[in-house]
């Protein structure tokens, strides 16, 4: 396992530095360079759809546990940062976001079935957002093939998303119950410890509609808030585009990010993705890779010390579980 998941990284390594290579490494990093103070701009706007997606999280969980927003925060960020940053579990953030949620008092089962069910609605507004994209190649792109190829990805989505909200209610996760107690046996960083109660939290989170609307708002707009990301980031460039194709470029770029979920941090798919969609938009394909290293400068700016502070806080944890036992 430990193995196979090596291969996947050093495979989607090469291909990046292969594509920055092919297409001339002095003029990427020269699109990046250019931006200067640019980069710091873009990781304090990023800030604003990572406390979208606390809210979102948070409002799951208004009647069974009112947790501070700071608390949704911190575990947000953590969780978001581990998924990219860590060659772990693809579950490996959610898992650590749901155990520093438990730090902050909320029982196992609880913080366990949020992030399940947040989890979910993730991925059913990014297939809106996905439409969304697809919408808008249609009608300012002649690029049939292209909307084909997206349509047939999400068409393969739409049932396999309905099969696993299905799965959730019949009892999918007393099955997983058990997974993640042979995982913590393994890890004690991914232990969420006893998840009474996983499998009837769940279903109660989803009776609360009002919850589950709010939670899907903020996360829908969560997506639509990476497009300005993208627009800020090509502004700062020098080759600015609209905010339509800033909404082309994010939706369908992050789509293509969830086919390659397996591949520890999508390394070299998303190179790839932005280099082949920027020419929808007329971007060049130097452009299309500088606008990829920018996100990723962009992870590493917030998530280094978002992993920083899991670690201080897990050492703090276990120094107390210590000092009680002795």
């Amino acid at each position: 396992m430990k193995l196979g998941l090596g291969l996947t990284v050093l495979a989607g390594l090469i291909l990046a530095v292969a594509l920055i290579a092919y297409h001339g490494a002095g003029a990427v990093v020269h699109a990046v360079a250019a931006m200067g103070w640019g980069i710091l701009a873009i990781t304090v706007f990023h800030l604003v759809p990572l406390a979208c997606s606390a809210l979102g999280w948070r409002a799951l969980l208004r009647h069974i546990w009112r947790g501070s927003l700071s608390s949704f925060l911190l575990a947000r960020w953590v969780r978001e940062h581990v998924s990219h940053l860590l060659p772990v579990l693809q579950v490996g953030g959610e898992l650590i976001g749901a155990r520093l949620l438990i730090f902050r008092g909320a029982a196992p089962g609880v913080a366990g079935a949020s992030v399940v069910v947040d989890l979910t609605l993730e991925a059913a507004t990014q297939l809106v957002f996905t439409f969304l994209g697809l919408t808008i190649l249609v009608l300012t792109a002649d690029q049939p093939d292209l909307v084909r190829w997206v349509l047939i990805g999400l068409l393969l989505a739409v049932p396999l998303l309905t099969v696993f909200l299905f799965a959730q209610r019949q009892g999918l996760f007393l099955w997983i119950e058990r997974l993640l107690e042979q995982l913590a046996k393994r890890n004690q960083r991914f232990s969420l410890g006893r998840l009474d109660n996983l499998h009837e939290t769940i279903l109660t989170l989803y009776r609360d509609h009002a919850g589950v609307a709010a939670a899907s708002s903020y996360h829908f707009l969560c997506w639509v808030l990476g497009a300005g990301e993208v627009w800020l980031a090509l502004y700062f460039m020098g080759h600015p585009i609209t905010l339509l194709d800033a909404l082309l470029l994010e939706s369908l770029g992050e789509a293509l990010r969830s086919v390659a979920f397996a591949i520890p941090g999508q390394l070299g798919v998303q190179e790839g993705g932005y280099m082949l969609l920027g020419r929808l938009v007329g971007l060049s394909p130097e452009l299309g890779l500088a606008l990829s290293l920018v996100k990723r400068v962009r992870i590493l700016l917030i998530g280094l010390p978002a992993l920083l502070t899991w670690q201080i806080m897990e050492g703090r944890r276990l120094l107390a579980t210590r000092n009680a036992n002795n």
